[in-house]
């Protein structure tokens, strides 16, 4: 009886065996198509034998586990693939936008480029008639539309940026619910290591998350995991999650244990570049002698602003009086509590300071201890502890080192065409003389020395002189041409009022009012300047063609816009007379066109014309779609190959999994069978002992 006992038992272990197979097996099909699913098989073991008679005889097949396949290996090379797709796409899909602004700026498809060229052959035309009032109104109608295409495709950039912001902080957001599920799973595995399910779960959270940051897992043998950013930030351990954190400019700094600096960096103006400051020389910030020196730089540290002769600029810490301005952000020392104040203690050697005058995605290891994730270069190898892949990493490259980028060079670019016109205009003569002239710019301290005024272009001045020809308005004749002497580094634009007041008294009075300058003649006199070798007119604003210093700022000044006889053709002779018919002026502002200039723009050295630098730009916008596209198709291609690659393993074959059904089936069968013998032979034996 015992043996008909075991083969019952066998037969119905054997049964069990083919329905848990079965199960597994349309489970598997049912779940061909859901993305995530991980394949499972059932894993069988021989049953414990049993001894008799000296005979030993086995108990039947027992299911084992049922196995989840999945590899490791192979989902950790798609997670790595998929977060450096992720991010080139996302910098794909953004400039391809973005260099549209350059190609074609306006619905007539009157580029940049185009604009430039009319305007640089309208002041051709104007050269070869200086006193055509047709090319003079040619000539301004094509600066304004030249300048209004600059302001548009700046703003268009500026907003591409505000649109990254809202995406940045959108995704960051979305990052830290994945990082709450995935914890959230964690917490559940830990009670149940096995749970497919949530497994499945798992991988398809950490797949989704590596389309924002560029990640590295752990599988611990629990069923949790731990992950980390490929620079080593934790971001999910066990249950606990340190999340990230999208915040708005700001300035952090590092003390050495050398250092009894007390107080605050402060900084105004924005930037598309992190602000890197380390101390070279000890001492206080008050910007005195004894004060401090730092260095700077806007690539983490790996390389230092030099001047023109590669050698590492050096900035003295000061106070708020005595800012100093770095790629567009002026930067000072003050107490913590108040910006104006001076701070107390002395900087050290190696002390260092970071300044973020963008709004950035920080890394909290604790609620209180931030790391800051922002990529400066995802370009570069040296990733400085940054994210390096994921949508959220293309989104600040995309922001910061492309449109910020073309943003600095488009700035540059109107920055120098303004000057360069302007200086040339400056020196010029209009049809008609000046009676008065206000200056454009103005400067908040009119006792300051020029050189360290606000003026845009404070830092272009030089010494020399200030020609003016004043003319009696009576008879026309040149009344005096003189000239005053101007040494930016310690006149001030008071001390240049006295200057015109001392020389032409009697005829000019030069007066100042709310930091701009006037200069009017006296009844029955009017002026011409007559040159002006230091470049303060242009940095005023006075007797110039351009208004702005900037993109956004350019425009045509609107004593030009006014008054198209305020268009300077012609120069003022050594007699001061403004001859009839002459093209000095014009010709000289015509061949600016063929005039090479650098661009004061950070890791550029280039010298060439204001046209070939716009096609620089241009071309850079190309070439960067270019670049980012093909990088987005090589590492799709790898991440495609990975996840082939984990298919093979994890993936149903729904031709596999009917073959195992029909097996299982036939098991099944065969189980039934066994158990109907072993009935009958259960019952024949009842049988015979009646």
């Amino acid at each position: 009886m015992s043996s008909l006992s075991s083969i019952f038992n066998i037969g119905s272990s054997a049964l069990s065996n083919a329905q848990v197979g079965i199960s597994v097996t349309s489970n598997n099909i049912s779940n061909a198509d859901v993305e995530g699913y991980s394949r499972q098989t059932v894993q069988y073991t021989t049953g414990p034998t049993t001894s008799s008679g000296g005979l030993t005889y086995g108990s039947g097949a027992e299911v084992a586990e049922i196995t989840r396949h999945f590899s490791e290996t192979a989902e950790a090379q798609y997670l790595d693939s998929s977060s450096s797709a992720a991010m080139w796409e996302t910098i794909t899909s953004s400039l391809s936008s973005v260099e549209t602004l350059f190609d074609d700026s306006d619905d007539d498809g009157y580029d940049l480029s185009t604009a430039l060229d009319a305007f640089w052959t309208s002041l051709d035309a104007l050269a070869a008639d200086p006193e055509s009032e047709a090319a003079r109104t040619e000539l301004t109608g094509y600066a304004e539309t030249l300048t209004t295409l600059i302001n548009s495709t700046s703003e268009s950039l500026e907003a591409v940026q505000t649109d990254l912001n809202d995406q940045i902080e959108q995704q960051v957001d979305e990052v830290n619910d994945l990082l709450d599920t995935l914890a959230d799973l964690n917490s559940q595995l830990a009670a149940d290591p096995e749970n497919s399910t949530l497994l499945d779960s798992q991988a398809t959270a950490l797949r989704d998350l590596s389309t924002y940051l560029d990640l590295s897992v752990v599988y611990n043998d629990d069923g949790q995991v731990t992950v980390y950013t490929e620079e080593g930030q934790t971001l999910v351990q066990g249950d606990t999650t340190y999340k990230l954190a999208y915040e708005g400019p700001q300035a952090s700094m590092s003390l050495t244990s050398a250092s009894t600096f007390d107080g605050q960096i402060y900084f105004e103006g924005e930037s598309s570049y992190e602000i890197a400051i380390e101390v070279v020389s000890a001492g206080s910030t008050d910007g005195s002698a004894g004060a401090a020196t730092y260095k700077v730089s806007l690539d983490g540290g790996e390389t230092w602003l030099t001047d023109d002769d590669g050698n590492t600029l050096v900035f003295t810490a000061s106070g708020e009086d005595d800012k100093v301005t770095v790629a567009g952000v002026s930067i000072w020392f003050g107490s913590s509590s108040d910006s104006s104040a001076t701070a107390g203690g002395s900087l050290a050697v190696g002390d260092d300071f970071t300044v973020m005058a963008k709004s950035g995605v920080y890394w909290y290891e604790t609620t209180s201890s931030k790391v800051n994730v922002t990529p400066i270069d995802v370009t570069d190898s040296d990733s400085n502890n940054r994210l390096t892949g994921g949508s959220l990493a293309g989104l600040l490259a995309t922001r910061d080192q492309y449109v910020g980028g073309y943003l600095e060079e488009l700035d540059a670019l109107a920055e120098e065409l303004a000057w360069q016109v302007n200086y040339v205009h400056s020196q010029g003569a209009g049809l008609t003389n000046y009676s008065s002239a206000t200056s454009e710019n103005s400067v908040d301290d009119a006792t300051a020395a020029l050189s360290d005024s606000s003026l845009a272009y404070a830092d272009r001045l030089t010494s020399g002189t200030l020609s003016i020809s004043v003319y009696d308005d009576d008879t026309g004749d040149v009344e005096t041409l003189s000239s005053i002497t101007i040494d930016p580094a310690s006149d001030s634009l008071e001390d240049v009022a006295d200057a015109i007041n001392t020389t032409f008294s009697g005829l000019l009075t030069a007066t100042i009012s709310d930091g701009q300058l006037t200069i009017a003649s006296e009844d029955g006199y009017s002026f011409q300047f007559a040159g002006d070798t230091t470049g303060t007119l242009a940095a005023l604003g006075i007797n110039t063609f351009f208004s702005g210093y900037d993109a956004g700022t350019i425009a045509v000044s609107d004593a030009v816009l006014d008054d198209p006889n305020r268009v300077n053709a012609a120069v003022v002779d050594a007699t001061g007379e403004v001859l009839s018919g002459d093209s000095t002026c014009a010709n000289n502002l015509a061949a600016l066109a063929d005039t090479d200039v650098t661009l004061d723009v950070y890791g550029s050295s280039t010298s060439q014309t204001i046209s070939e630098h716009l096609a620089s730009l241009v071309s850079d916008a190309g070439t960067d779609v270019d670049t980012s596209a093909r990088k987005y198709t090589y590492y799709s291609a790898l991440a495609e190959n990975a996840d082939e690659l984990q298919q093979s393993v994890s993936g149903v074959n729904t031709d596999e999994e009917l073959i195992n059904l029909t097996k299982y089936q036939q098991a099944y069968s065969v189980a039934a069978q066994l158990i109907q013998v072993a009935n009958e032979m259960f019952e024949t034996v009842l049988s015979l002992r009646d």
